[in-house]
């Protein structure tokens, strides 16, 4: 698609939008997980929920991960988007775009297993302090803080697969 050149989407409308996806992912979560406890047999025993632990809940844990895989890649590849960038007027280009370009799957495949250095850097300071502080909690939003110390104001996936996020109110 061509028009006019692409303004870069403010930090707040981005964090606006990264709350409203996280609301939305609770639910997506809780639901994917339903399927998975049916197929798996691990459902609640006496009205109590069951922990899973061993194997299922590797198996579990990797599905969860990959069926959020599958949601972003869908919706941030062929000019799709999510409903949170759909309701902030905002839409994932390459970086490079002039105009409005869908991203293609590498590019969408790096964004989301850079979205989770932030997670897993907040994991490893949590094990190695044993929770101590709250250092741990910064880590989980490095992603997003990054912005703060980039000269284009980009969050740090972004950066890393070459892509922005713009306004895009069509």
């Amino acid at each position: 698609m061509s028009g006019p050149a692409l303004e870069r989407a403010s930090l707040w409308r981005r964090f606006g939008a990264f709350v409203h996806e996280l609301l939305f992912l609770v639910a997506y979560l809780f639901i994917v997980g339903l399927i998975f406890a049916a197929f798996s047999g691990e459902t609640s025993r006496a009205g109590r929920p069951q922990v899973l632990s061993g194997p299922v809940a590797t198996l579990q844990q990797i599905y969860l991960v990959a069926s959020l895989g599958i949601y972003f890649l869908f919706f941030w590849t062929a000019g799709r988007r999510t409903l949170a960038f759909k309701t902030w007027g905002l839409r994932l280009v390459p970086a490079r775009a002039r105009s409005i370009e869908p991203v293609d799957l590498k590019a969408a495949t790096v964004r989301y297993f850079a979205t989770w250095i932030g997670p897993l850097l907040a994991l490893a300071i949590y094990v190695a302090t044993q929770g101590a502080g709250g250092v741990w909690l910064i880590a989980l939003f490095a992603n997003f803080l990054w912005a703060f110390v980039d000269q284009d104001r980009q969050f740090l996936h972004d950066r890393i697969a070459g892509t922005r996020v713009v306004r895009s109110d069509a």
